[in-house]
Order: structure tokens, then C-alpha cells, then sequence
């Protein structure tokens, strides 16, 4: 093993694949989490760009909504695709989310959620243009975050923190809302603020 340390370039392939572990049990260092996420979220043509902001008269604690837009997701899948969509192996072929917490900033001053939509137009059993289908989806997110009430732990019912979305059209347009939605991804500390909805 401790040859293998002091020779790891002749030891250990030369491949993003491995990390070197005597590295503080991190990435190597010709990783970059960051650049390799974003490359990958690149080939992806994302429908919707959604921002939650709760705010002090609505509040929202970050598993609720983590809760929230997995029962949405779910609701849309079989609205738009049907039972059929729970025994797809491969996620292209069915709704998913994934959400970006992100702390205040200039812009927003409450910590948020940016949550990337990805639309499979090709299993949709609502037919028409592809921007059709879009608005179709939107209306439905629209309409079951703001018709189903917020209730706490403590059984509380709550006003449901705003919601802003935006459809996404081109592929210029999918590549911008995914790297703004990721930049802060680079801190380690924000490795777990990353959620898939499935």
C-alpha cells in the first residue's frame, strides 16, 4: 500500500474514475465536481425553470418542499403518462425534478429553491406542439402547488409560499437556467443541498 501511495501515477489509472484516497478522502485532484456536473446537466433539454421562495409570512421548511415536489412529480407523471410510468427503467422516459437550494442573495433575500423540469415529450398523452405541451405542464405545477394546502408538523395550515416559472424553449436557454441553478455547487457544504425528485 505505500508504494501505491508515493507511485500513484504508476500505479493507479490515469481515468477520472478513481480519487486517490490519502487526498483528505476526497476528489482527486484533476476532478472538478463542479465542471463535470454542468457538462453533464448540458445534455440535458430541460422543460421548466421553477423558483419557490418562501418568505416570512409563508415559510417553508426545506423537506416540505423536498415532500411537496415528489408528490407533484408524481401527480404529473400519471396525469400526463399514466400508471406505466413507475416501471420505466430508463428516467428519460418519465417527469423528474431536480432542485437547487440556495441561500439569500442580492435578488432574493429568503432562502429558495431553483428546481429544473425535465419533459418527456415523447411519452406525453396530451398531443400537440412541443410549447403546448410545455404550457400544459406549467398550468398542472401551478395548479397543484397552489390547491393543495401547506400543513406543518404541528398541523398548522399555512399559505403556500409563491412560485415563478419560467418554460424553456431552446437549448441556449436549458444550458443558462442549469448552470445558474448549479453554480453554487463547488462548496462541499452544498453537496447535499442537490435533490432528484425520483
Amino acid at each position: 500500500m505505500e508504494i501505491v501511495c508515493r507511485k500513484t501515477n504508476e500505479s493507479l489509472s490515469t481515468d477520472k474514475e478513481w480519487s486517490v484516497l490519502d487526498i483528505n478522502r476526497y476528489l482527486s485532484v484533476s476532478q472538478n465536481p463542479k465542471r463535470e456536473f454542468q457538462d453533464w446537466l448540458d445534455t440535458i433539454q430541460f422543460g421548466l425553470f421553477i423558483t419557490i421562495e418562501p418568505t416570512p409570512s409563508s415559510p417553508m421548511k426545506d423537506d416540505d418542499m423536498k415532500q411537496r415536489i415528489r408528490k407533484i412529480d408524481h401527480q404529473i407523471n400519471k396525469e400526463f403518462i399514466g400508471n406505466r410510468y413507475s416501471r420505466f427503467t430508463n428516467k428519460m422516459d418519465r417527469f423528474w425534478f431536480l432542485g437547487f437550494f440556495e441561500e439569500g442573495h442580492r435578488g432574493r433575500l429568503t432562502r429558495h429553491l431553483h428546481l429544473l423540469q425535465y419533459i418527456p415529450y415523447h411519452q406525453m398523452k396530451v398531443k400537440g406542439s412541443k410549447e403546448f405541451q410545455r404550457n400544459m405542464v406549467k398550468n398542472q405545477f401551478q395548479f397543484l402547488w397552489s390547491n393543495n394546502p401547506y400543513v406543518t408538523y404541528s398541523n398548522d395550515t399555512r399559505p403556500v409560499c409563491p412560485v415563478h416559472i419560467q418554460t424553456i424553449s431552446t437549448k441556449k436557454d436549458s444550458v443558462s437556467v442549469s448552470r445558474y441553478s448549479s453554480k453554487e455547487i463547488h462548496r462541499k457544504r452544498n453537496y447535499d443541498q442537490i435533490f432528484f425528485s425520483f
